[in-house]
């Protein structure tokens, strides 16, 4: 928007709620919305999931539902404006005809995140204010969304994430190109460009990529009749079904469904899972090797690969099951290739807990008793951790985990990833109050500057640095040049420790059980006030 000359904001309401710990509102909004708040909310809407911090701003369109629900581990207080606009319809000699348009509104869930001008602009809007004083903040907020929030180009990764979160959920439903522009808030035949360059398919050849997978499942897992598992997976004729499952995997389904117990699996990652069922994959590919040496015993003998090895070398391995990552859909070409070689099953990166994990891999590889007998293993282990280290949750301590990249970006993750949910969730150890609430209540990893860490900083620190461009070897020269690593609390007490990313990356299957001995090990060990490299 670039005048404001032919437009005209009349607010309606201004309204404040107040959210107790794990509250949940909902509401359907009819006119336009400008939301702020002042601790970490969740909201739903048309289907899709949003997290706001305190002092993050929104606006929500007309005619949505909308569910809020509080993430903070204290009150939250939400704030709104509802408000209409008109444009200029006709300007004629004697007289302005406006009409109500919300056509050049910023997309419904625009966010401006961390402004405090904004926050305080929505929560000090008073009815009670002169219309002409309404109108003039009014204004001053819309511009703020204008300037502010993310512009397509920089929404690209986001909206993508969203949109493919919604199709994994609904696959089974009828998704049309043009309700999921909707939801996004694009025109449709923009959004069909920006899906195409950003996937590599189109809307409509996702859509069936992802339900022959999920049928790939069922038949594994299931004795259902093709008929039904067609039904389930969206498709209400099971020939056209059969002649889609044949056009994507080169078989039918029936053919796919008589490998239920594979024993030679070609791993794109997951060779942690594929070790807690007692399954040493042929081979793997570079990027997982690079990143498996806490594995390598287990991986010895395993051929590398990569996504440049001839056909005639992957055809000599004589394979039952290619495994790859559901990152890999944006790599159509390769799926296509991998899919005439053998038959490709496609997990989910960061699927959950490794409990969960295990067990539903085991029943699509025909391990359920292994699966079982791992996941004993595993409770049995981490209660024996737990155990280790009950005297030290006694005493409260805090602990966390980062991640150093470059020079100056420090990375907090939340649960499904790098260890987390093993070293607060399984070991139930306790995290700084700033990371609890900016980082695993919302669910939400966070970046930083290294300036800022003391504000994130810990009793006990767990510090990721890759060994790529040594930077892990130099973690003592960085930590003497650098003023803000000097002063830690965890460097001055000896419970500062460095870890290797190449360690770190995956933690699913047996992973997660070195992981945790890692996390055990150094916090069982005296402090000792120097940098201990592992």
């Amino acid at each position: 928007m670039t005048t404001r000359t032919h437009t005209i904001l009349r607010m309606k309401e201004s309204k404040e709620r107040s959210l107790s710990v794990k509250q949940t509102v909902s509401w359907h909004t009819s006119f336009p919305m400008f939301l702020t708040c002042d601790g970490s909310v969740r909201i739903e809407m048309e289907g899709l999931q949003y997290q706001l911090n305190a002092k993050d701003s929104m606006l929500i369109r007309s005619g949505i539902n909308v569910m809020l629900q509080s993430l903070s581990i204290e009150q939250v207080a939400i704030y709104t404006i509802t408000f209409d606009q008109f444009i200029l319809a006709n300007d004629a000699q004697n007289e302005l005809i406006f009409k109500v348009s919300y056509d050049d509104l910023p997309d419904n869930g625009a966010m401006v995140k961390g402004s405090a001008v904004l926050f305080s602009y929505i929560k000090q809007m008073k009815v009670s204010q002169c219309i002409r004083e309404q109108e003039k903040r009014l204004e001053d907020i819309m511009h703020i969304f204008h300037r502010q929030s993310k512009p397509y180009a920089e929404k690209v990764h986001y909206s993508i994430e969203m949109i493919l979160q919604y199709m994994a959920q609904h696959y089974e439903k009828k998704l049309t190109r043009k309700d999921l522009a909707h939801k996004m808030g694009f025109h449709e035949s923009y959004f069909s460009t920006f899906f195409k360059q950003s996937m590599g398919l189109s809307v409509s050849d996702y859509i069936a990529q992802i339900r022959i997978d999920e049928a790939k499942k069922r038949l594994l897992q299931t004795d259902d009749q093709i008929q039904m598992i067609a039904r389930q997976v969206g498709y209400t004729d099971s020939l056209y079904f059969s002649r889609k499952f044949r056009q994507k995997t080169g078989r039918s389904p029936s053919q796919f469904r008589n490998n239920r117990r594979p024993e030679r699996i070609a791993a794109f990652q997951f060779v942690g899972l594929l070790g807690a069922l007692g399954i040493r994959p042929v081979c793997i590919d570079q990027d997982t090797f690079l990143h498996s040496d806490i594995l390598k015993d287990q991986l010895a003998g395993t051929l590398i690969i990569d996504e440049h090895t001839p056909d005639d070398v992957f055809k000599s391995l004589q394979l039952d099951l290619i495994i790859i990552p559901n990152y890999f859909y944006s790599k159509p070409a390769l799926i296509k290739r991998l899919e005439r070689i053998a038959p490709v099953l496609v997990l989910p990166y960061a699927g959950g807990h490794v409990v969960k994990e295990v067990l539903s891999t085991g029943r699509l590889l025909g391990r359920e008793k292994e699966a079982v007998d791992w996941v004993k293993r595993f409770e049995h282990l981490s209660q024996k951790a737990r155990n280790d280290l009950s005297s030290f949750r006694e005493k409260g301590e805090t602990v966390a985990i980062y991640e150093m990249r470059g020079h100056d970006k420090v990375y907090m993750w939340s649960y499904d990833a790098r260890g987390a949910f093993y070293l607060y969730e399984t070991l139930d150890l306790k995290p700084p109050k700033t990371i609890l609430e900016e980082v695993l209540l919302p669910n939400q990893h966070t970046v930083i500057s290294l300036e800022r860490l003391r504000e994130y900083e810990a009793d006990h620190m767990f510090f990721i640095v890759g060994v790529e461009h040594g930077w892990y070897e130099q973690m003592d020269q960085r930590m003497e040049e650098s003023d803000v690593l000097r002063q830690l609390s965890a460097v001055k007490n000896g419970t500062f420790y460095p870890l290797k990313l190449e360690d770190f990356r995956f933690d699913e299957g047996e992973r997660a059980l070195h992981l945790i001995d890692r996390f055990v090990s150094r916090l069982t060990v005296a402090a000792n006030p120097t940098i201990i490299h592992m």
